[in-house]
């Protein structure tokens, strides 16, 4: 890739997918949930057209961010505007009914997404796979999948238990391993051998969050380690616009604004590329793949 421009090394493809980005506000008119303490600016649909118009992204997943909207609002509506291009993804509602999952069907949700946390114990364990199972059985004759966001202990004792589950999972942002701690690490040993059954789909989105200093090209060995597992279920996303940690706010202090990282996603495209081994693959991860698995 150009360092100056981060042009990818492949031409990017008709149908290329945005499969992971989130939308905040207007505040004025889709308001946090109440209690929501750390804030998000807002990040608005007209801002996204122009950054995937830019790179070339035609298509889009919406991922509803859990717990900052009390509802799967903006969501619907945005994807009401976009039509045939856009899907959804919902916020977690482990209680969420049988006809409300057939009518987000409808409006072009495909799945729903799950944040279980980092640390957990056998109790805590056997809530988050019980509430997996449930959805999963829920979510069946509607063709959606479960999309898990996973670090920490949690993920590493989860993964072996995602093989059990009867609908389509989608691992987000690289399992986020950090590619200084993949080698002998049993947690990525786990998630490589997971991706040998074909219903374990990953994003070899979020090059930004597992590396440092902004050298996304870090992450290489972790996404060609991946991509090499399963490339025919491999999709990508910008994660636009870039939520960063949440920070723990001063006893005196209400509320915290959360402020964006500042990424260029030409430049997670252009790293996308350099893990390809070659043009057909870049192709799969940006078109072909996200077709069959959002049902474009």
């Amino acid at each position: 890739m150009s360092q100056e421009e981060f042009t990818p090394r492949f031409n990017v493809p008709a149908g290329a997918c945005d499969c992971h980005y989130h939308i905040f506000g207007p505040h004025e008119d889709y308001p946090p949930s109440e209690g929501t303490r750390h804030l998000m600016p807002d990040a608005l649909w007209k801002d996204y057209t122009a950054m995937r118009k830019k790179i070339g992204i035609e298509r889009m997943v919406l991922v509803q961010p859990g717990g900052y909207y009390s509802n799967n609002y903006p969501m619907l509506d945005i994807l009401a505007k976009e039509g045939d291009a856009a899907r959804g993804i919902a916020a977690y509602d482990p209680f969420i009914s049988k006809v409300e999952v057939e009518r987000l069907a409808k409006k072009g949700v495909r799945g729903m997404r799950m944040s279980p946390g980092r640390d957990f114990d056998n109790e805590r364990i056997q809530v988050v796979w019980s509430h997996i199972i449930s959805l999963a059985r829920l979510f069946e004759p509607q063709g959606w999948h479960i999309q898990l966001l996973l670090s920490g202990h949690m993920r590493d004792r989860l993964l072996p238990m995602l093989v059990d589950v009867p609908v389509p999972v989608v691992i987000d942002h690289l399992g986020l391993f950090r590619p200084e701690r993949i080698d002998g690490h049993a947690g990525f040993e786990a998630l490589l051998k997971l991706l040998q059954n074909g219903h374990v789909w990953l994003k070899v989105s979020g090059a930004d969050r597992v590396t440092r200093d902004g050298k996304f090209e870090d992450a290489l060995p972790v996404m060609k380690a991946l991509i090499e597992a399963a490339p025919d279920r491999m999709v990508w996303g910008t994660d636009w616009p870039h939520t960063g940690e949440r920070q723990p706010i001063p006893e005196a202090q209400e509320t915290m604004t959360v402020p964006y990282g500042e990424v260029d996603e030409r430049k997670c495209l252009a790293v996308l590329a350099d893990a390809c081994p070659d043009e057909e693959t870049f192709q799969a991860i940006l078109a072909d793949n996200p077709a069959r698995l959002y049902e474009f």
